[in-house]
C-alpha cells in the first residue's frame, strides 16, 4: 500500500493526548517513557485505564467539538429554528449545503480527523492490553478494558459511516511514522460488518454493568455494545438481527428501567445524566471539572437559565429555538409531559420556544453568573430508545401488535394514553417515527432515524430521496470530506454526492 500522511497526525496525536506534551518534536518521540504507544508504558492495569479513559476522552472531544454530535444528528431534522441571523452556518446545514465554507467552521464539521484520533486510541489499546500481565489486573478488569476498546472502535466508526458514508478502514496501531500507511474509502457495509464483528467480541468481554460504582452510564457495557449493534442493524436494514439483539434488553433490562415521570424536576435528571435508564452517554459533568464552556445549552437557552442572554421580543438572540412547526407536528397532544418539560414556550411570541432539556448550568463567578458551565451528559442510549428501536423492528418483521405495546409502554409515561388502535400500516409506522422524534427530542437521533426509515420528507423535502439509489439526490446525506484530506494521498475520493459541487 502506498503511502499517507493525512492519518499519521491523527496516529500520533492519541498517543500526545495522554502524555500532555506539546510541540512537535515530543509527538515523534515514540520511545518517550510518558507516550502510552511506549513498550515501557504498557506494564499494568494503571497504563491501561490511563490508556482507555484518553480514548473516552477522545471521543468525546471529537462529539462536542462545535456540538457536532446534535449538528449532525439534529440540525438537517429541523429540530430547530435557525436563521441566516442568529447562526449564519448552521442555517446552511439545515437546508442541506454541507459544502458551505462562508465560514471556516462548516470545513471544519467536514473534517474527521478528531474521530480519527480516537479510532487510533482504541487500536492501540486492542494492540496492547493483551499483552500486559494478567496478574496486574483486578479480576474481571482486563477483559473488561479490552471490552471497552472493542467498543469505542466500534462507535467511531459506525458513527462516522453515518455521516460521510464510505470512511478508511484503519484496524492497526501505527506506532511510528514509517509505519503509516495509504488509506482510501472502504465501502460501508464492509466498515459496518466490522463494527458488529468488534461488538462481538465487546460483548463477550465487557461486564453486565460498570465494575466502578461511580461509571454508570458513562463506561461500555454489555448493555451499550447490545443497544449499538441494534442501531447498526437497524441502519442496515438487518431488521430480524435488530429484533434479536434488543429482545433481553427490552424483556430483563436487570438494574436498567424507565425514569417514572413524577414532575420536571425527576424527569431532569435523565438529561443530566446516569439516569436509570441511561445506556450510554459522553460525561459532562461540572462536579469533575468536565464540564463545557460552549455545550448545546449556550446555543439553547435563555433567561432565567443563562442569565447573561435576554432575549426581550428579538429571537436573533437565541442561536437555537426550537422549530414551531417541527414542535407542534410530533407533540399533537397539549399533554405531552416530554413538551412541557422540555420546551419553555414563552408568552412573548410563538417564536420564543426554548428548548430547556439541557438547562443543567454552573457559574464560576457566583452572584455575577456571566461565567456560565454547561454540565449535562450528551445522552448517546437509553432504554426508551431502545424499546421503540425494537418496536421499529418488529413493526418490520411484522408483528405490529407487539410494536404497538412497546410504543404504547412511552406513551403512556408521557400521559398521552396508548395509540389510536384503527392507525395501523404505514400510518402506524409514522406514528412510531414520531413517537421517537417526541422522546428522544433533540438527543442526536433525529436525521438518521429520519433517514432509516424513509421519513425524512415529511421533517425536510430537502433530503427527499437521499437513501435511494438512482434519484439525483442519493447520498446528499452523506458529508463532504475537506480538501486538505487529499493532499499526498492519491487514493481519497470525495463523497460521490459532493464530487463536483465543491
Amino acid at each position: 500500500m502506498k503511502r499517507l500522511t493525512y492519518i499519521i497526525l491523527p496516529v500520533l496525536l492519541a498517543g500526545w493526548f495522554l502524555a500532555g506534551q506539546t510541540s512537535c518534536k515530543k509527538v515523534l518521540e515514540l520511545e518517550s517513557k510518558e507516550t502510552p504507544s511506549s513498550n515501557k508504558f504498557w506494564k499494568n492495569q494503571g497504563d491501561a485505564l490511563a490508556g482507555l479513559l484518553g480514548g473516552y476522552s477522545l471521543l468525546r472531544d471529537a462529539l462536542t467539538d462545535e456540538n457536532r454530535y446534535y449538528v449532525y444528528g439534529d440540525v438537517p431534522a429541523n429540530t430547530f429554528r435557525i436563521t441566516y441571523y442568529s447562526d449564519y452556518s448552521i442555517h446552511q446545514i439545515r437546508d442541506g449545503s454541507f459544502d458551505g465554507v462562508y465560514y471556516g467552521y462548516l470545513e471544519n464539521l467536514q473534517n474527521w480527523t478528531k474521530f480519527y484520533k480516537a479510532i487510533a486510541q482504541a487500536n492501540l489499546l486492542i494492540m496492547k492490553i493483551p499483552g500486559i500481565p494478567e496478574m496486574t489486573f483486578n479480576s474481571g478488569y482486563k477483559d473488561y478494558f479490552l471490552g471497552e476498546a472493542y467498543f469505542l472502535r466500534a462507535f467511531n466508526y459506525f458513527y462516522i459511516s453515518r455521516v460521510w458514508g464510505d470512511v478508511p478502514l484503519v484496524l492497526t496501531a501505527v506506532e511510528d511514522v514509517e509505519e503509516a500507511q495509504n488509506y482510501g474509502r472502504e465501502k460501508q457495509e464492509v466498515v459496518l460488518a466490522k463494527c458488529l464483528e468488534d461488538l462481538d467480541s465487546a460483548i463477550s468481554l465487557l461486564p453486565q454493568m460498570p465494575l466502578g460504582s461511580g461509571d454508570r452510564g458513562v463506561r461500555a457495557t454489555k448493555a451499550s455494545a447490545l443497544a449499538l449493534q441494534a442501531h447498526i442493524y437497524a441502519w442496515m436494514k438487518d431488521y430480524t438481527k435488530c429484533e434479536e439483539v434488543t429482545r433481553d434488553l427490552v424483556a430483563n433490562p436487570g438494574s436498567y428501567g424507565l425514569t417514572f415521570i413524577t414532575d420536571s424536576a425527576e424527569y431532569a435528571k435523565m438529561s443530566i445524566g446516569r439516569s436509570t435508564e441511561g445506556i450510554f452517554e459522553i460525561n459532562i459533568n461540572y462536579e469533575q471539572n468536565e464540564s463545557s464552556t460552549d455545550g448545546i445549552g449556550q446555543k439553547t437557552l435563555y433567561a432565567p437559565y443563562l442569565a447573561t442572554r435576554e432575549p426581550g421580543s428579538d429571537p436573533e438572540k437565541v442561536p437555537w429555538l426550537v422549530l414551531g412547526e417541527t414542535l407542534n407536528k410530533i407533540y399533537d397532544n397539549p399533554d405531552d409531559l416530554r413538551r412541557k418539560m422540555w420546551i419553555y414556550e414563552d408568552p412573548i411570541g410563538p417564536d420564543m420556544l426554548m428548548l430547556r432539556k439541557y438547562a443543567s448550568v454552573f457559574y464560576r463567578d457566583g452572584d455575577e453568573r456571566k461565567d456560565p458551565r454547561y454540565s449535562n451528559n450528551i445522552i448517546i442510549n437509553r432504554l426508551s430508545d431502545v424499546i421503540l428501536l425494537r418496536a421499529e423492528a418488529l413493526y418490520m418483521n411484522g408483528d405490529e401488535p407487539g410494536a404497538r405495546l412497546l410504543v404504547n409502554m412511552t406513551r403512556n409515561r408521557a400521559r398521552i394514553g396508548d395509540l389510536d388502535p384503527s392507525i395501523t400500516g404505514d400510518d402506524f409506522l409514522l406514528e412510531l417515527v414520531y413517537e421517537r422524534q417526541r422522546e428522544l427530542f433533540a438527543e442526536g437521533h433525529a436525521f438518521w432515524d429520519l433517514l432509516r426509515t424513509g421519513k425524512i420528507t415529511e421533517f425536510n423535502s430537502i433530503f427527499n430521496g437521499a437513501m435511494e439509489q438512482g434519484t439525483t439526490t442519493y447520498g446528499r446525506n452523506y458529508w463532504p470530506i475537506p480538501r486538505v484530506l487529499f493532499k499526498d494521498n492519491l487514493l481519497m475520493k470525495q463523497t460521490p454526492y459532493w464530487n463536483g459541487r465543491l
